[in-house]
């Protein structure tokens, strides 16, 4: 450090208070922005234990369905109900579909068909 030039700044009083009060403030801020990321990083980590478990209950509530499905007997409609065509209005299986423009000329074609078109 011999060989280097050394340079001095002089501050007023007033500035070099002014200097280490923003610089306590942003220590203090650096501080509250890593309690911050510590708390959400604890509400992570919950949510995704909670994910988890939700997971766990929905794949052992599906099981469950298969299992009543397998063992239950089957919707028999009688034959004149089949005839009247009334075998339509109980779909065996609920196809989703994301679209609703499509899912409003399902519903109206069906109303269309049973003649109580009041719209």
């Amino acid at each position: 450090m011999t060989d280097e030039k050394l340079i001095h700044v002089k501050l007023e009083y007033e500035e070099a208070v002014q200097s280490k009060k923003d610089i306590l403030s942003l220590e203090m801020d650096l501080l509250k922005t890593i309690q911050t990321i510590k708390t959400y990083h604890k509400f992570r980590t919950e949510e995704l234990q909670l994910k988890i478990k939700l997971h766990q209950k929905i794949k052992a509530l599906m099981t469950e369905i298969r299992h009543l499905q397998k063992n239950l007997p089957e919707l028999k409609i009688p034959q004149i109900l089949k005839e009247d065509g009334i075998e339509e209005i109980i779909p065996k299986e609920k196809h989703h579909d994301d679209n609703i423009e499509s899912q409003l000329k399902k519903i109206q074609a069906k109303l269309d068909s049973l003649g109580t078109n009041n719209f």
